[in-house]
């Protein structure tokens, strides 16, 4: 037990974490409250994005709203400046430091540190400073707004608001946590002093017989023999690699199989996939494909349980992703792309795994997948796949934060 205590900030709640930001953060909050004498969670969100939030966390003000709903893909950067220039946050934010008065912050990703920065040097603080980097943002912020038609004078904008937070953040900080090697090296040219490895992870995939039991009749009833999973957060990146991957034309997928869709990418395929559209693919999308919804963890891990095949058709974005090391643990059928096996290369050498760069080998591989017999894993296979979960990914992470 570390005799500090640790302050974690971040632009979205961890309470009830769904997406794979809140996964990483809730469990190295967890691993801070394991080992260190105190720590405690703040973040300062919209509470349009987030209903479920803890005590410490700060939303918004209704006039900081308004410029998120002007501009909702940068909202990271909108509440990272509000901890300084929303009045009621700082105000809020402003009474938590000076009542807690940490021994370290840890900020999740750059964006609080636009309000943060100013506002410990008012207080005339100076804790220690562990930047928890998920990927380098300002390339991947650049991606998403130009995926979604943002205009280039405003791209460029958030680009270099983001790379500049980014940039001095890593150079001033007592220790940045990195996702993968390549972002370590990143961090190193912007002048990191010292960075640290800390893979993403997953925890034990868990479930109830009662949740089994629920899709087993959801699948009897909608005749689905077989499913391909997809899981995927309302992340842009998720949406664009399903359709370079896979596509929206789904007749490849057999009658009795369907690509079963689940997360909170549903509410963008719910909205934008019409079953009465005019366009012929929208209209027959609906027949080979199935929406599960926003899923709690319980029926979750049950529809993972019950995958025939797993499909990560991660084509861009920086980081690792949740999501393949949830296939890896769930040691199921996997069909990928390169881009997706970021920090576990290693698992391309797994039995079951089948690896596409294009649509028609990804839509060959689920073919594949689908008529292969599965192939049991070695037991050094086996020991290598626990690597993913957070205790191991997160050991170095501790040990170096405990060391500042």
């Amino acid at each position: 037990m570390t005799n500090k205590r640790v302050l974690v900030v971040s632009t979205y709640p961890i309470k009830d974490p769904k997406h794979g930001g809140q996964k990483r953060l809730n469990a190295i909050f967890q691993q801070y409250k394991e080992n260190f004498k105190s720590a405690k969670f703040a973040a300062v969100f919209y509470k349009g994005f987030y209903s479920t939030y803890g005590p410490n966390d700060i939303h918004i003000s209704l006039q900081t709203e308004s410029k998120i709903q002007r501009s909702p893909y940068t909202s990271d950067i909108i509440c990272g400046e509000a901890i300084y220039n929303d009045a009621r946050v700082r105000k809020k934010f402003t009474k938590l430091l000076l009542a807690y008065k940490p021994d370290i912050i840890h900020i999740e990703q750059p964006y609080p540190y636009a309000g943060l920065k100013p506002l410990l040097q008012d207080l005339g603080m100076r804790p220690k400073i562990i930047f928890g980097s998920q990927n380098i943002e300002a390339p991947m912020k650049r991606e998403i707004l130009e995926g979604v038609g943002v205009d280039k004078k405003d791209i460029r904008e958030a680009e270099r608001t983001i790379f500049n937070l980014e940039s001095e953040l890593s150079r001033k900080s007592d220790l940045v946590i990195a996702c993968t090697d390549g972002d370590m090296t990143a961090h190193k040219k912007m002048g990191a002093k010292r960075v640290v490895l800390a893979q993403n992870g997953i925890a034990p995939i868990q479930y109830s017989a009662q949740s089994l039991r629920y899709w087993q009749r959801r699948f009897k009833k909608k005749h689905i023999a077989r499913n391909v999973l997809f899981v995927g957060s309302a992340h842009p990146p998720n949406w664009t690699g399903f359709f370079d991957m896979i596509g929206k034309g789904l007749g490849f997928v057999p009658h009795d199989t369907r690509i079963v869709i689940a997360g909170s990418i549903c509410d963008y395929f719910d909205q934008n996939i019409k079953e009465n559209s005019l366009n012929i693919e929208d209209a027959t999308f609906w027949l080979r494909a199935f929406s599960a919804g926003r899923l709690s963890e319980d029926r979750l891990g049950a529809l993972i349980e019950l995958a025939d095949v797993i499909v990560l058709p991660i084509t861009e974005g920086g980081g690792s992703n949740l999501k393949t090391a949830e296939a890896i643990i769930a040691n199921k059928k996997v069909v990928a792309t390169t881009h997706a096996l970021r920090s576990y290369e290693w698992f391309e050498d797994f039995p079951n795994v089948w690896v596409a760069s294009t649509q028609a080998e990804f839509q060959k591989g689920i073919i594949q997948a689908l008529n292969t017999p599965y192939v049991k894993r070695s037991s050094e296979q086996n020991r290598l796949a626990e690597r993913v979960e957070w205790r191991h990914r997160l050991s170095d992470m501790v040990e170096d934060v405990s060391s500042i």
